[in-house]
C-alpha cells in the first residue's frame, strides 16, 4: 500500500481558484476532458496528441484534440525574413456502427528565428474542434502533416507525400454531463504558464480575459519541471439536476497525486468558495483552477486523481510527468524508444515498453548510470561512447528510428563497435564471392580469395559440394552450413547483390552485455544488400548459428 511522504507533503502547496462556468465559456472555445495519458504521434516525427470531451450543454458534446511538437522536428521555410512552418491536422472520429466525423485544419506557425526553429525544447501547441458528436463511443484517428517536408522515397517524392505523424485509440465519452447524486468531474484540461493570478475572481474586481484565452495554456504533453515548475489544470463541474445545497459539507474536492513506483503520495483537499458553491447550488455547472508546486518532486511518471468528497458522483484519473533534466526534453522521442529497443532484453526490455514516456527515461537514465565507471563524473564516459556511434550509424550506417537501427550494420556497430576488419563488395564480380564470405562467417581461418582466378572454376558455374575438388584456385574449407544456405541462394538474385563481412579478431569494444558479444572472440557477421536499396540485413553470423 503507498505511503503518504510527509516530507513532501509538509512543503508541497497548492491553490484553487473558482470561477464561474460562463466566464469560462467567454475565455475558452471548448474545453473539458482528456486521456488517463497523452498519445504519442509516431512515424517520420514524434507528437504528443490530447483528446479532450467538452460538454457544451446537456446534450451537446465537441471533442477537442490537442497536438504538441517539437520546433526541431518540423521543417521551416524561410519566409517574411525569419522561419515559418506549415502543417495539417486530419481528425476522424468514427462511430462503433460507421458514422464518421472528419475535420481538417492547416496551421502556420509565427515567423521564427534560425535557433528558435531548429530547438527541440520549444513547441508548436495547436488543435482543432469536432463539434456536436452524435456518439458516445469509437475510434479515433489523428494524423499530423509537416507540408514543408516529403516522405523519403522516390514514390513519396513523386506523390508529393508530405511527412507525417499519426496515432489513433478507443474513445468514449460519458453519456451525459450529470450525475444522479453529487458532483460529476469532467477530466481535466492540463494548462502551462497560465495567469492565474489574473483569472481568480477573488483577486479581481471584474472576470476579464486580460490574462489570455485560456487555449492559449494548454499543455497536450502534460510535462512539468523545467518547463514549468507548477501543475496547472482546469476542471469543469457539473452538478446532479436540481441543483445542490450551498451548506453542503461535502461540496469540494479530494486531490491525490501518486508516483508510478509507489515512492510518494500527496493527499490534498479543496472546496468550492461562495461563488461556486452558488452557481452548484443553482443548477450551473462551475469549474476549478487548481496549481500545483511541484519543485520538490523526483523526476518521473504520476497518476492524479480527483473524486468528490462525499464519495457522491464521477472523479477524474489521469497522468503527468516531471523532468528535471535538459537533455530529456532535447531528446527524440524516438530516439528513447529506439534506445530501449537496442539496449534492453528481456523482462527488462517488457517493463520499458509497457512504461510512460517519463518512465522510459527514467528506466533509461539508470540502465547507462549502471555502466558509468566514474559516478563522480558528470559525464559518463560509455554514454558519450554509445552516442558518438549512434551519430556514425545517423550518418553512414541506414539511420536510426524508434525500433532502433534501420539497418542490421547499425544495430552491430552500436553493440560492440567497429569491426577489425571489413570486406566490401558493392559489386561482386565472381559468383563465389559471398559464397566464399559465408564460409569465412563459420570458418575464421578459411582463407581470402582475392580476385577471380584464385576461386578457381567448376562446372555449371557454381562451386561444388566439397571446395577442395574445383579446378584450380586456392582451395576453401568445406562448411555444412554455408552449404545449406548456398543451396538456398544460389539461384536467388540476391547471391550477387552488395554484400559486407565484418570481422571482430578480438570482442571488439563491447560496453555492456548483450546479444553479440556472448560469443567469446572472433564474431562474424555477413550482411547483404537483399533489396539493391543500400539497405543491408544480416545474413549469416557465427555468434548467432554458432562456428563449426
Amino acid at each position: 500500500m503507498a505511503v503518504e511522504s510527509r516530507r513532501f507533503r509538509r512543503f508541497v502547496r497548492s491553490h484553487t481558484y473558482i470561477c464561474y462556468f460562463t466566464l469560462l465559456l467567454l475565455m475558452l472555445p471548448g474545453v473539458a476532458g482528456a486521456m488517463l495519458h497523452p498519445l504519442d504521434g509516431a512515424g517520420n516525427f514524434h507528437a504528443y496528441v490530447d483528446v479532450v470531451n467538452r460538454w457544451v450543454t446537456e446534450d451537446r458534446l465537441d471533442v477537442l484534440v490537442l497536438v504538441e511538437v517539437a520546433n526541431g522536428d518540423l521543417k521551416y521555410n524561410e519566409e517574411d525574413g525569419g522561419y515559418v512552418g506549415r502543417m495539417r491536422l486530419e481528425i476522424q472520429l468514427e462511430s462503433s456502427d460507421g458514422q464518421v466525423i472528419s475535420q481538417k485544419r492547416h496551421i502556420r506557425t509565427e515567423t521564427l528565428t534560425a535557433v528558435e526553429s531548429s530547438t527541440r525544447t520549444l513547441f508548436q501547441v495547436f488543435g482543432l474542434v469536432l463539434e456536436d458528436v452524435p456518439f458516445r463511443s469509437g475510434r479515433l484517428d489523428c494524423q499530423i502533416y509537416d507540408v514543408n517536408r516529403r516522405r523519403a522515397g522516390i514514390l513519396n517524392q513523386a506523390k508529393k507525400r508530405s511527412s507525417r505523424s499519426e496515432c489513433s485509440t478507443a474513445w468514449a465519452a460519458e453519456n451525459a454531463p450529470r450525475t444522479p447524486e453529487g458532483i460529476a468531474l469532467e477530466d481535466p484540461l492540463f494548462l502551462v504558464h497560465a495567469p492565474f493570478d489574473e483569472w481568480n475572481p477573488e483577486t479581481t474586481a471584474e472576470a476579464s480575459g486580460s490574462g489570455g484565452w485560456l487555449h492559449d495554456y494548454t499543455h497536450p504533453s502534460r510535462r512539468y519541471g523545467l518547463e514549468q515548475d507548477r501543475l496547472q489544470i482546469f476542471q469543469p463541474v457539473w452538478p446532479r439536476a436540481g441543483g445542490i445545497a450551498m451548506d453542503d459539507e461535502n461540496l469540494g474536492l479530494r486531490v491525490q497525486i501518486v508516483s508510478m513506483d509507489m515512492e510518494y503520495v500527496i493527499n490534498d483537499t479543496i472546496r468550492f468558495d461562495r461563488r461556486g458553491r452558488a452557481a452548484l447550488a443553482a443548477g450551473r455547472p462551475s469549474a476549478l483552477f487548481y496549481e500545483l508546486d511541484v519543485n520538490l518532486l523526483p523526476e518521473g511518471a504520476y497518476r492524479m486523481s480527483l473524486a468528490p468528497l462525499g464519495g457522491q458522483g464521477r472523479g477524474s484519473l489521469v497522468d503527468f510527468d516531471v523532468v528535471w533534466r535538459l537533455e530529456a526534453l532535447g531528446r527524440h522521442r524516438s530516439q528513447i524508444l529506439g534506445e530501449g529497443r537496442t539496449v534492453l532484453e528481456g523482462k527488462d526490455l517488457k517493463e520499458f515498453l509497457a512504461a510512460s514516456p517519463a518512465e522510459q527515461e527514467k528506466l533509461l537514465d539508470h540502465f547507462w548510470e549502471s555502466l558509468n565507471p566514474d559516478p563522480e563524473s558528470p559525464v559518463n564516459a560509455v554514454y558519450l561512447e554509445f552516442q558518438y556511434r549512434l551519430a556514425y550509424v545517423r550518418n553512414f550506417l541506414g539511420g536510426f528510428g524508434q525500433f532502433g537501427a534501420n539497418d542490421d550494420r547499425g544495430e552491430v556497430f552500436l553493440l560492440i563497435g567497429p569491426a577489425d576488419e571489413v570486406q566490401l563488395h558493392h559489386m561482386p564480380m565472381n559468383f563465389r564471392d559471398q559464397d566464399d564470405a559465408r564460409i569465412k562467417v563459420y570458418n575464421r581461418f578459411a582463407p581470402d580469395r582475392e580476385g577471380t582466378e584464385a576461386k578457381g572454376g567448376s562446372a555449371g558455374g557454381t562451386q561444388g559440394i566439397d571446395p577442395y575438388q574445383d579446378i584450380g584456385g586456392i582451395p576453401m574449407p568445406y562448411s555444412r552450413r554455408a552449404e545449406s544456405q548456398r543451396q538456398t541462394q544460389v539461384f536467388s538474385p540476391t547471391h550477387n547483390f552488395a554484400f559486407e563481412l565484418w570481422k571482430y579478431d578480438d570482442v571488439g569494444n563491447t560496453l555492456f552485455p548483450n546479444r553479440f558479444s556472448r560469443k567469446g572472440m572472433g564474431q562474424r557477421f555477413l550482411f547483404v544488400d537483399r533489396t539493391g536499396s543500400g539497405d543491408y540485413s544480416l545474413e549469416s553470423s557465427n555468434v548467432l548459428q554458432g562456428e563449426e
